[in-house]
């Protein structure tokens, strides 16, 4: 019995042993990590401020940069350099949020040449990778007709389509639709309209409940020639 029960105490320090082996290497592993991820964080951090320091000292020289690619119409590559200011706390040097808002107008209409829609959540991105989310302003853009299109009398009516956004959201339904020639001609954010013959100056008007935005196109209404009449008559 003594020997089985000594036997027995003996098993019972070895696995206590073996235990406090692994939980001591566990911990140890552990602290290794925690010290080698806080030297990390460290060192990301005194890079983050070099970075930091080294751009607010040219931060002059970033901002001509940022200008001489707005002026030449190279917005994707000004917009990076915006995004470096918003990263530093920069987001309204000199006129740096007026100029936000056009660069972003220019590139949604851009896209809207490219794309039969612009919806809010492009808007919604383009708004937040430039920073400019406190922009209360309302931008409208009109899908259809297209600029300069020409038209007869035998196509009407003709229909009109359009977005108005903000960063709040989707505001097209309260788009009111004019023209030069006509007057008002609807509200909503498609319409479908008689006009008369002529050169249409069409404004496309709409607003978040704070602000207005608006877009203008031309477009033309002509009577038929004699050869599209006679060929609607057979």
């Amino acid at each position: 019995m003594g020997k089985n029960q000594s036997s027995y105490y003996i098993q019972v320090v070895v696995i206590l042993a073996v235990f406090f082996f692994v939980l001591f290497n566990l911990v140890f592993k552990l602290v290794i990590d925690l010290r080698s991820d806080a030297l990390k964080k460290q060192a990301e951090q005194r890079a983050r401020q070099r970075a930091e320091k080294q751009f607010l000292v040219k931060i002059d020289d970033h901002y001509k940069r940022l200008l001489k690619f707005y002026k030449a119409g190279e917005y994707e590559k000004a917009v990076e350099i915006i995004k470096q200011f918003n990263k530093y706390g920069k987001h309204d040097y000199k006129d740096l949020p007026e100029i936000k808002k056009k660069i972003r107008m220019v590139l949604l209409k851009r896209k809207l040449e490219f794309i039969p829609k612009i919806h809010l959540t492009e808007f919604m991105q383009l708004s937040k990778d430039i920073d400019i989310k406190q922009d209360d302003s309302t931008e409208v853009f009109i899908r259809r007709p297209r600029y300069g299109q020409y038209f007869y009398t035998s196509d009407l009516p003709i229909e009109f389509e359009g977005t108005a956004l903000s960063v709040t959201g989707d505001f097209s339904d309260s788009i009111v639709w004019t023209s030069s020639i006509d007057g008002r001609l609807g509200k909503g954010k498609k319409i479908a309209v008689n006009l008369s013959v002529g050169e249409h100056t069409i404004t496309a008007t709409g607003t978040n409940g704070r602000t207005k935005g608006s877009m203008q196109i031309r477009i033309y209404i002509e009577k038929e020639p004699d050869f599209v009449k006679d060929y609607i008559r057979k």
